[in-house]
C-alpha cells in the first residue's frame, strides 16, 4: 500500500485494516488446506502399510499350502478301489492335519511383523472407516475456523468503514 499523504489518515487505516482482512482470509485458507493435505497424507500411509503387510501374509499361507499339497503322499494305483478309497480319505485327512499343524506351528513361532501384518490386515475396515472420520472432522473443524476468520475480518473491516464514515 502506498501511503498518499492527500489522503486522510482514517482512510489509509480503513485501507489498512481492509488489506488485513484479507490477509487473513488468504492465511485461513492455507492452513485448512494444509490441515487437509495433514490428514490424508496420514490416512494413506496406514492403507499402504496395512496392504503391504496383507501381500506379505497372503503370500506366507499360499507357500505354506504348497508346501503340504507336496509333502501329500498320492495314493497307491495297483490297489482294489475300496482300499484306493480308503487311502485316498487318509491322504485328506492327512493333509488337513498337516496343514492345521503347519499353520499352528507359524501362529506359536510367528514372527511378530507376521502377527503385526494379520493384526494390520483384520484392522484394515476400521482404520479406513477411522480416516474418513477423522479427515471429515478436520474438514469442519478448519472450514469453522476460516469461517471464523473471515467473519473476524469483516467485521473489523465493517468497523474500519464505519470510523471512516464519521471522520467525514
Amino acid at each position: 500500500m502506498t501511503v498518499n499523504s492527500n489522503e486522510p489518515a482514517h482512510e489509509r487505516t480503513a485501507e489498512a485494516m481492509a488489506a488485513k482482512a484479507d490477509g487473513l482470509k488468504e492465511r485461513a485458507q492455507e492452513k485448512a488446506a494444509q490441515a487437509k493435505e495433514a490428514v490424508t497424507g496420514h490416512a494413506g500411509d496406514a492403507v499402504r502399510t496395512t496392504q503391504e503387510k496383507a501381500g506379505q501374509v497372503k503370500d506366507t499361507v499360499s507357500d505354506l499350502a504348497s508346501k503340504a499339497r507336496e509333502n501329500a503322499t498320492p495314493p497307491a494305483i495297483t490297489s482294489p478301489p475300496a482300499v484306493r478309497g480308503a487311502g485316498a480319505a487318509a491322504v485328506g485327512v492327512a493333509t488337513a492335519l498337516a496343514v492345521w499343524l503347519l499353520r499352528r506351528r507359524a501362529k506359536r513361532n510367528a514372527n511378530p511383523w507376521r502377527h503385526a501384518a494379520q493384526t494390520a490386515k483384520s484392522q484394515i475396515k476400521t482404520v479406513r472407516r477411522e480416516a474418513k472420520s477423522g479427515l471429515k472432522a478436520a474438514r469442519k473443524r478448519s472450514r469453522a475456523e476460516a469461517a471464523a476468520q473471515v467473519a473476524s475480518a469483516r467485521a473489523k473491516a465493517h468497523r474500519a468503514k464505519a470510523r471512516a464514515k464519521s471522520w467525514k
